[in-house]
């Protein structure tokens, strides 16, 4: 009788011939802590508002860095799933208003005392204006961790208002400048150390300011892409006053459709595409250019969410402007993106059934005179 010969798949022997070893991950027990749960909360209670006269002292900045601390620990509690102490603790001392109050407040910084400042200090503070701009992105990217709740937003009430002020400005920007923001940013992708070296030594400290300002900027806009999708997905808990602010004063829907059509995360440069990917520029294969990203799916999930969920359907009137604006983005429902993505299912065959529908042109939805409210900042 002859026997089987032994290869490699054989197991009647019992012996294992490939071991697979799992990766290595650390308990939550090794993580290390950059903030413990007593020293977030001591920092949080303390944490304080600031008016325009008080950017850049001494108390200011302090307050920056424990600010990125904190941030650094909230984003890590989020990765490892781990008890997120740091935004309890922001919830329970009230101080979600006093995110909201630095943003608006560094963004009116920025547009009209930065400007003065700037000729003035360049190249004797230079590190001090560079943090003063820094603290907008850290703020922002401590939002987009706290937004991903619902009970975080349910609990911002009547001040998320301002914040989608703030965002569907940086929106209107980022669709404005998207262009502008990825050729001032092209120079930096891929540099050969004598190139970046050459180009340190030719840069002024003007420019050395500007440039950090343009990519402060960029990144704060393309944050905002997803604060606005986490805003709106949980829009069934916001005031009134909030949702038509999202649907009527700003048509944050019609501020997704560039964000798709020309997306400022994706460019080409020297015949290689490129896409933003966790804030840096890495190249892409032709072959995987259709792979959607992070940042190609927020606008996705904000123009599902205005679309799907009762609450913005209620107050949305559809008109023939609005309903040409929508119907652009047809073109790009193909097989690849719904696998990806397969809950367009839905807006696909509702975009079929709107290309059929009649709608109302603008100027006859307002029918007979409008008495309309409109809510003071309280901020």
């Amino acid at each position: 009788k002859m026997s089987r010969p032994s290869h490699q798949w054989d197991t009647s022997s019992g012996k294992k011939h490939m071991t697979i070893e799992n990766e290595i991950e650390l308990s939550t027990d090794q993580l290390p802590i950059i903030v413990d749960p007593l020293e977030a909360e001591r920092l949080i209670e303390g944490i304080k508002m600031f008016t325009l006269e008080e950017v850049g002292t001494s108390k200011y900045l302090e307050q920056h860095r424990y600010m990125e601390k904190l941030n650094l620990q909230a984003h890590q509690n989020a990765m490892y799933n781990t008890d997120e102490y740091v935004l309890e603790a922001f919830l329970t001392f009230d101080k979600l208003q006093v995110l909201i109050h630095d943003l608006i407040l560094i963004d009116v910084w920025k547009e009209s005392v930065f400007p003065l400042l700037k000729e003035e200090l360049t190249g004797r503070n230079n590190m001090r204006l560079y943090f003063i701009l820094y603290h907008e992105a850290t703020v922002v990217n401590l939002l987009e961790v706290f937004l991903y709740h619902k009970h975080v937003v349910e609990s911002g009430g009547e001040k998320v208002m301002e914040l989608v002020d703030y965002v569907a400005k940086k929106l209107a920007r980022l669709n404005g400048s998207g262009g502008v923001f990825r050729d001032k940013l092209s120079s930096k992708v891929k540099q050969s150390a004598k190139e970046f070296a050459a180009a340190l030594e030719a840069t002024s400290p003007a420019d050395e300011l500007n440039a950090h300002f343009e990519e402060i900027d960029f990144r704060v806009c393309v944050s905002c892409v997803s604060l606005s999708r986490f805003i709106v997905e949980h829009g069934d808990v916001l005031p009134l006053s909030v949702v038509s602010r999202i649907t009527d004063t700003h048509d944050m829907l019609i501020l997704f459709i560039p964000l798709i059509e020309n997306p400022p995360w994706t460019r080409r440069q020297d015949g290689k595409w490129l896409k933003l990917v966790d804030q840096q520029w890495k190249e892409v294969a032709p072959i995987d250019l259709l792979k959607v990203t992070k940042l190609e799916g927020q606008p996705w999930l904000g123009l599902y969410a205005l679309i799907a969920k009762e609450v913005y359907r209620q107050r949305y009137q559809l008109n023939s402007f609005r309903k040409n604006q929508l119907l652009r983005l047809r073109k790009y429902m193909n097989d690849i993106l719904l696998d990806q993505l397969p809950f367009l299912a839905d807006i696909q065959r509702y975009m079929d059934e709107l290309a059929v529908c009649d709608v109302p042109e603008p100027n006859t939805l307002a029918g007979g005179g409008v008495f309309m409210f409109q809510q003071v900042f309280s901020i």
